[in-house]
């Protein structure tokens, strides 16, 4: 899936090196949601209690969509970038959020999974932390859900390391 970046995101004469995008499983949340409404739905017409069916019913009907357009809007407008002289967050529709760290004031890149919930690991993405020198005043960028962080990281470590 392929982002469009909106105009002013880059520098004059800034090039793209690498990016990373998010992965699928941010539509994970709306898939729980709906299966479990959907169950509370099955067991409520079962017991015949109609205010409860039709609270189930309005949040699969009306919630479910609204998360997984919600998820679709995310992946559509949030990337990652690694250029020829900086990394660059943008993230969400609505409101939109741009983090940029200077290749060289990065000192580490972190990456953190999510948690295992007995012993599985519920969704494929991850959370790429980018710290700044100590010396500088510079905040970190972060991104979360990110597809193939490990491989964007190595990237952007090996760039780092070539602008110092």
């Amino acid at each position: 899936m392929t982002t469009r970046l909106s105009p002013g995101v880059l520098r004059p004469a800034e090039w793209v090196q690498g990016r990373a995008e998010l992965h699928s499983s941010i539509y994970l949340p709306a898939l729980v949601v709906g299966i479990l409404w959907v169950l509370v739905f099955v067991w409520a017409a079962a017991f015949g209690l109609w205010l409860v069916s039709l609270l189930a019913a309005a949040i699969v009907s009306v919630g479910v969509p609204a998360l997984i357009l919600w998820a679709y809007l995310r992946r559509k407008t949030s990337v990652l970038l690694l250029t020829d002289q900086r990394i660059v967050a943008v993230e969400g529709p609505f409101p939109r959020r741009i983090q940029s760290l200077p290749l060289t004031d990065i000192d580490q890149v972190h990456v953190r999974h999510a948690r295992a919930v007995f012993g599985l690991r519920f969704g494929r993405g991850a959370t790429l932390y980018a710290t700044a020198l100590s010396h500088t005043t510079v905040a970190p960028v972060e991104m979360h859900d990110l597809a193939d962080a490990h491989a964007f990281a190595a990237e952007v470590l090996a760039a780092a390391h070539a602008r110092r």
